[in-house]
């Protein structure tokens, strides 16, 4: 290909090379059925493809203001390690349940009351895992106001989100993501529609 893709299309196309996006009949962890499956946890046996991921987050990342990051459990985790990492920001995360041994804490790592946190997630479908996230950091004292994921399922998501008060930005939609598979043909235009329909 002589033209000259946009770090965000090769990312696009990158997973779906990797086996991150996947056609079919799904089940989510909504509960809802899908005609797509997207697989971000594979990134983290990708490292060229974890890097792409980290640059499309900092398209986002770069123009907020926080203190730390705070990555859901578990999707979240891998990716927001290589942010700090990249971003040499700190990082923290809430438990799914509090510890019952040592010292019984919801959130680990290290950070103070007041400091602002920014909630990192590989995508959302219906906000609920960051909703979760954001409840047990806020209950620990920190201000939560933004949340950052890759893909945006559309599929209400942001919505939600706005209507408890908080900002979600993506770095990509799923109807980019489709748009950018179909016109390097890795995705024919009827499958685009038959997912499309399916959101």
């Amino acid at each position: 290909m002589s033209e000259t893709l946009s770090p965000l299309e090769q990312f696009a196309l990158t997973l779906f090379d990797i086996g991150a996006v996947q056609l079919g009949k799904f089940k989510l962890h909504s509960g809802k059925r899908s005609r797509i499956y997207l697989d971000l946890r594979v990134l983290v046996s990708h490292p060229q493809a974890l890097r792409q991921a980290v640059a499309a987050y900092r398209t986002v990342l770069d123009g907020l203001s926080f203190d730390l990051l705070a990555a859901t459990p578990l999707a979240g985790l891998p990716l927001g390690t290589a942010l700090c990492l990249d971003l040499d920001k700190p990082l923290i995360y809430p438990r799914k349940t509090a510890k019952s041994y040592g010292t019984g804490k919801h959130i680990e790592g290290v950070y103070q009351v007041g400091q602002t946190a920014v909630v990192v997630d590989d995508l959302i479908t219906s906000g609920d895992s960051i909703l979760q996230a954001i409840v047990a950091l806020k209950a620990s004292g920190l201000q939560v106001n933004e949340a950052v994921v890759l893909i945006d399922r559309e599929q209400g998501g942001i919505e939600t989100m706005q209507e408890q008060g908080y900002k979600l930005h993506a770095a990509m939609s799923i109807s980019r993501l489709l748009s950018i598979l179909e016109e390097h043909q890795r995705i024919s235009s009827k499958e685009r529609d038959k997912i499309l329909k399916s959101l």
